[in-house]
């Protein structure tokens, strides 16, 4: 029997952000709709005004990009919420970021400030990790996948091992599980 899993917001009172590219649009769930992140109201983006006010990066970096307010808090929500994926934004008080493949990663002076990196089990992954995760859980053959890292097979199987037991897994099918949770896929 298959289950069916629902994103955050479609049937509690979380939030889910998400970029969609397709359209090009910032769109939300909540309450159990899909709309555009410009219908939401201003009370319900508040944690967004609280992270421009506590992280001085953040608002430094923001308002160099001669943005408005608001304008400001739609970027944060799609550079640092903007992945959909079956982790709530925010929900009771609690944000979490996702993870975003952005072209302009090693370009933009945000990276890393207004978006933030992925965490999992009390550990952040880096760019690597991801790229590596997505590459095992594919259909590749190790051999292949240490060629397209660039690394050693000796050393990709010494660092696939190190990454499994950071991220408490076992099998690929464990790790296909972490990548959709994250998003990552």
């Amino acid at each position: 029997m298959a289950s069916t899993r629902l994103y955050p917001g479609m049937c509690d009172a979380s939030l889910e952000i998400f970029f969609n590219e397709k359209e090009n649009e910032l769109m939300i769930i909540k309450g159990g709709s899909v709309m555009n992140y410009d219908s939401l109201p201003d009370s319900e983006t508040q944690f967004l005004d609280e992270i421009i006010k506590n992280e001085t990066d953040v608002r430094m970096i923001l308002e160099s990009w001669s943005l408005s307010n608001k304008d400001q808090k739609k970027m944060l929500a799609k550079c640092r919420f903007g992945g959909l994926n079956f982790s709530p934004d925010y929900k009771n008080g609690e944000c979490q970021p996702d993870g975003i493949d952005c072209p302009l990663a090693n370009e933009c002076i945000g990276f890393g400030k207004v978006c933030k990196p992925i965490n999992y089990n009390g550990n952040r992954l880096s760019n690597f990790d991801i790229k590596t995760i997505q590459l095992l859980i594919s259909s590749m053959k190790n051999t292949v996948i240490a060629e397209e890292l660039e690394i050693p097979l000796g050393s990709f199987e010494t660092y696939r091992t190190k990454l499994y037991k950071n991220l408490n897994v076992n099998t690929k099918q464990e790790l296909a599980r972490v990548a959709i949770e994250l998003g990552l896929v």
